[in-house]
């Protein structure tokens, strides 16, 4: 396969927990997706999971020999998900940011497609509709949907939000491999620290998506990686309209899983958030409409000592806390920077050339 057009895909998987006991059943979803709407698409397919579930989730995967699959545990790639443990600092959702942040530390692929237990296939998906010219599509969001995050996330790249600028969209996307090791370096450059360990300690709203944005940006990437999906060179959108997919419980029936499939849209992926209240069984039995679905049986994963209410609830707090001293903080930085940049303007931030690698 040409190295321009390489692609994998990642996906952190975790199945206890009161979140998260419907994955694998949602996995089988996806799967049977990709197996039928996307045959051959991707050279490899990582699954990144916990140790404590690694052999439970092992079993599962390989029943699913048509597909390129590699597990890996995330307990020995991510030191610092133990160096930060405190109940401030234990964010899953982060936490699956990070893991998909790392991406290059697991393949050679030029792309990775990043993708989620509630994510499904909705129409026939090739390599040269993902990245078309040898450049992957980009799903466009407004920055001002969730101006929190590119504030958040400009702040740890020290660079100007830009919110009038178009932003992307989250999970399902098709992220360049260098992009996100810029993202890495600017991060280490900025905060003098192990990426990973900044992200973990800043008590933000940052997120995976408005930091690479932000840094290909920086570094003049995004037209040499990515073609924006509503420009005429994109020949597919990557999600469905976001009205098409199930995001909430008032949205959920039946009859919008059965539109996710039906519904006359470009994009070749769709989402039924898991917190919807939809069971996955009840998703594959409409789903079944239009794909073979493959619904594996999975055995009780054993106790790993989950979190009560009460833990989470203590967490919560923590984190709330946490949340306001590192705003004072970044306050204090935000005002410093621009007594540095007034007085000294040769300090402000320069647009640097890409490091091509």
């Amino acid at each position: 396969m040409a190295e321009a057009t390489s692609l994998s895909a990642l996906l952190p998987l975790k199945v206890s927990g009161r979140h998260y006991g419907d994955n694998l059943a949602r996995l089988d979803l996806l799967f049977s997706s990709l197996v039928h709407f996307a045959p051959g698409l991707l050279d490899e397919l990582l699954v990144v999971v916990r140790a404590d579930e690694a052999d439970y989730i092992g079993r599962h995967l390989t029943l699913w020999s048509e597909l390129p699959l590699r597990m890996i545990v995330e307990d020995e790639h991510f030191p610092a998900f133990r160096r930060f443990s405190r109940p401030w600092q234990i964010r899953p959702w982060q936490r699956q940011q990070i893991i998909k942040l790392n991406a290059p530390a697991f393949t050679t692929a030029r792309f990775v497609v990043t993708l989620d237990p509630d994510v499904v296939a909705r129409r026939p998906i090739s390599r040269e509709l993902l990245i078309p010219g040898g450049r992957a599509v980009l799903e466009p969001e407004r920055r001002r949907v969730h101006r929190a995050w590119w504030r958040a996330s400009a702040d740890l790249l020290d660079v100007d939000p830009g919110l009038e600028r178009p932003g992307m969209h989250v999970t399902p996307a098709v992220l360049s491999t260098a992009v996100i090791g810029e993202v890495q370096r600017r991060l280490e450059a900025v905060g003098d620290r192990p990426w990973m360990d900044i992200l973990l300690t800043s008590y933000c709203d940052w997120t995976e998506y408005s930091l690479y944005l932000l840094a290909a940006e920086r570094v003049g990437l995004v037209e040499r990686d990515h073609v924006w999906a509503d420009d005429a060179a994109a020949p597919v959108h990557l999600q469905v309209d976001p009205a098409v997919s199930i995001w909430d419980a008032a949205g959920a029936s039946r009859q919008r899983v059965q539109r996710l499939f039906t519904a006359d849209d470009p994009g070749v992926f769709a989402v039924v958030q898991s917190s919807t209240g939809l069971r996955a069984d009840e998703v594959a039995t409409v789903a079944g409409d239009h794909l073979p679905i493959r619904s594996i049986p999975s055995g009780p994963l054993a106790a790993a000592g989950g979190s009560s209410k009460l833990r989470e609830r203590v967490r919560i707090a923590s984190r709330i806390a946490a949340q306001r001293l590192y705003r004072s903080r970044r306050t204090m930085r935000r005002a410093a920077r621009r007594w540095r940049y007034r007085d000294h303007p040769a300090a402000s931030p320069q647009v640097e050339p890409p490091s091509i690698r």
